[in-house]
């Protein structure tokens, strides 16, 4: 590892400090159009939704692409056509929304996490981003560093943030070397080793974390230094910490 390097600190220009985990999954079907909107009226900053490539190239948001526990349907998104998935509804009470529905959704109301689960996306997200002019006020993450970087290579100009469950050191070289704006570490990792978060500001890194359901918590980490906390409850955090 280069320990001299250190990136151009350039701010990132995206509010993440109160972000909707799946929208508002506590309290409105996940990763769906309620969720996003309840995310708004709770106040939040911003939303973090996964990204699966449907069959026929459709971006859709959902989180598990065996559909199983979210629609009680053994079928898989990756398998399947977006008419196929548009008949299925979340827990039984809100439809698989596609990509473009949730930026535009969000376009002037929140920040947006895009979080890719898959390979074969990435072409689609930073079209719809570019199209509904969403580049400044998106971030897209995952935890396949191949993907940011074909992101990247697509889309210079798209923030992209890696994250990490189980921290190690050797996440700096791949940050570096897909040109990262920033790190979403696991909350427990920043909580556990107080010296993390400020090691990888010195770096250069935005650092907001997930997924914080604990107001407690929320606020030590905030007042640590985080740039935003990720959270199932937007409207109890909002609340809080105010």
């Amino acid at each position: 590892m280069n320990k001299s390097f250190t990136r151009k600190a350039e701010p990132v220009g995206k509010d993440f400090t109160i972000t909707g985990h799946r929208g508002a999954a506590a309290l409105a079907p996940e990763n769906t159009l309620p969720s996003f909107y309840k995310a708004v009226e709770c106040g939040a900053t911003a939303v973090e939704f996964d990204v699966y490539p449907t069959r026929d190239g459709v971006a859709v948001v959902a989180h598990d692409d065996d559909l199983t526990r979210l629609a009680g349907a053994s079928v898989r998104i990756t398998q399947s056509s977006y008419a196929e998935l548009a008949k299925l509804k979340v827990f039984g009470k809100a439809r698989i929304p596609t990509l473009r529905e949730v930026l535009a959704m969000a376009k002037g109301r929140l920040s947006v996490d895009v979080e890719i689960k898959a390979p074969g996306v990435e072409g689609e997200v930073v079209d719809a981003l570019r199209e509904l002019e969403m580049v400044e006020d998106a971030v897209v993450t995952s935890f396949l560093p191949g993907v940011l970087a074909e992101v990247k290579k697509l889309a210079p100009e798209v923030e992209v943030g890696l994250l990490v469950e189980e921290w190690d050191d050797e996440y700096f070289d791949l940050a570096e070397k897909i040109e990262a704006s920033l790190l979403l570490p696991h909350y427990s990792q920043l909580v556990r080793n107080p010296g993390l978060l400020e090691g990888i500001e010195r770096r250069g890194y935005y650092v907001v974390t997930w997924t914080v359901n604990d107001v407690g918590a929320a606020r030590q980490l905030l007042r640590m230094g985080v740039k935003g906390v990720i959270t199932d409850n937007p409207c109890e955090l909002r609340k809080a910490l105010r």
